[in-house]
This record gives C-alpha cells, structure tokens and sequence, in this order.
C-alpha cells in the first residue's frame, strides 16, 4: 500500500469513525459513506498536516475515489519534493 492511500484511509476513519471497520480500497467512491462536506474538509485537513502539502477543499471534492485522491496527493507531493516522507505527529 503506498503511503498516500494510507494516510487518506486513516484521515476517513478519523473523521468518520463509524467507517473504522469498513473495507476501503483505491475504487471506493466518496460518495458511497455519505461524507459531508464539513467532513471532506476535515479528511483534507488532515491529509495536508500529514504530508505538509496544500490541497484545496474544492479540488479534493470533484475527486469520485480514494484512488483519485492518491493520484492527486501524489502529484501534489512530487510538486513539494516530498514523496516519501510523513510528517509525524507532535
């Protein structure tokens, strides 16, 4: 699993817990779990902590699946020249 499917699954199941314990895969589609927009916002937020990059809101939200979002995470990253690294938790 690469590094950027992972941090948006766990960014999910932060901000959805109810999500804990279902299966997510690169197709699964946001809007198939209902997820908010306050709630897309939050995912965006934490995505963007964790890899100290800039995703707008608007961007992850025309985006249909996780893999959508790894694809975008990963071009934002090589932009910065931070593939490869997570920043960690204080």
């Amino acid at each position: 699993m690469r590094e950027s499917e992972r941090v948006i699954y766990e960014a999910i199941r932060k901000v959805k817990p109810s999500l804990i314990e279902t299966e997510l895969t690169p197709a699964t589609r946001f809007d198939k779990f209902d997820i908010a927009s306050l709630e897309m916002a939050m995912i965006v937020f934490e995505i963007n902590d964790a890899f100290d990059i800039e995703i707008e809101l608007y961007t992850l939200m025309t985006l249909d699946t996780i893999e959508d979002a790894c694809v975008h995470v990963d071009q934002e990253r090589r932009k910065n020249g931070a593939v490869g690294t997570v920043v960690a938790d204080a």
